[in-house]
């Protein structure tokens, strides 16, 4: 932007003079500039640092105003009003009130030293003051509403420990992609995955270790999910997956790759981590139950053969998964 009104103001007839005046804002603006690229820049104290300067370009173009008794300008006016905007979006309401004080008494100063004083802009600065406290106020408080609600969402729908999804926002999960796979159901697998003897894991090494293991195994079966999928802390140790738009050879080929991954975790002062999983369709006539219920039979399946496999009802589907 800065770069474009030097080029249009070089354009001009006097550009040198045309750019002496311009100058100090263009300074300032990059400034800020390099300012909001600085990484150890806290926001508050930039949007302070913008308030001030803010107040200071007012102040100045005030004194112009009255060292030269030229009329006061609208654009004087609406930087008036840019300084009350930025004052009660940013800053806090005794020192926005402050702020906004001092600059309308400077407007007053430029008015009265003008020799053509805008009385009815000046009134109308006053009136527009209450305005723009009003709705920054109202807006501040949407916003505090609406990241409070969305906090509060997160919370109701998700597992504090691993970031998945909870069971009850699982479930809904499950039932809406049932319901858009209902023409196509057989494009809908399911999983259940089990961490294999984790109770071993907490009874010997402790619950915080086994915490660690619940987050990093939640870790590698959100990041292989096909677009769209969910992952689901359905209870324990128990991982619910949702896999759309995957046949079951697909899904199975996408699970053994998680169970190979979650094999090859190293935790320090933990043994080797394995999965026993289940793999079921969606059929025509089936709901969300008999989905749910076929995965949990495949997963005892899996685990009566021996563990650290996954089980899968198609034929030809069943092969365990390769061991290193």
């Amino acid at each position: 932007m800065n770069a474009a009104i030097m080029v249009y103001l070089l354009t001009n007839p006097d550009p040198l003079r045309q750019v002496g005046r311009t100058a100090p804002g263009l300074v300032i603006s990059a400034g800020l500039l390099l300012l909001t690229l600085w990484p150890r820049a806290a926001l508050h104290t930039l949007q302070r640092a913008c308030v001030g300067i803010l107040l200071l370009w007012f102040a100045l173009n005030v004194q112009s105003v009255t060292a030269t008794q030229r009329p006061i300008t609208s654009g004087l006016l609406i930087h008036f009003i840019l300084l009350a905007l930025f004052c009660f979006t940013w800053l806090r309401r005794r020192s926005a009130t402050l702020m906004v004080l001092a600059g309308y008494a400077l407007l007053l100063i430029a008015a009265f030293t003008s020799r053509q004083p805008d009385v009815p802009g000046v009134l109308l600065a006053a009136l527009t003051v209450p305005v723009i406290w009003y709705l920054t106020q109202h807006g501040l408080s949407v916003n505090r509403e609406r990241v409070r609600s969305e906090a509060l969402l997160t919370l109701a729908t998700t597992d504090p420990l691993t970031g998945l999804l909870n069971r009850r926002a699982g479930r809904a999960a499950l039932d809406a992609a049932v319901t858009a796979h209902a023409a196509r159901p057989g494009s809908l697998c399911v999983a259940l995955l089990d961490i294999d003897h984790f109770k071993r894991v907490n009874d010997t090494l402790g619950h915080q270790t086994g915490d660690r293991v619940l987050i990093a195994v939640a870790d590698i079966l959100n990041a292989g999910l096909p677009p769209g999928g969910s992952a689901i802390r359905w209870g324990g140790e128990e991982f619910l997956l949702i896999l759309p738009d995957q046949t079951p050879p697909q899904a199975h080929l996408r699970l053994l790759d998680m169970l190979t991954r979650v094999r090859q975790l190293r935790l320090p002062g933990i043994q080797p981590v394995t999965l026993s999983g289940g793999l079921s369709v969606l059929s025509a006539s089936a709901g969300s139950d008999p989905l749910i219920d076929q995965a949990d039979r495949s997963l005892y399946a899996a685990k009566a053969a021996g563990r650290d496999r996954l089980h899968t009802d198609p034929p030809g589907a069943q092969a365990p998964a390769p061991r290193p």
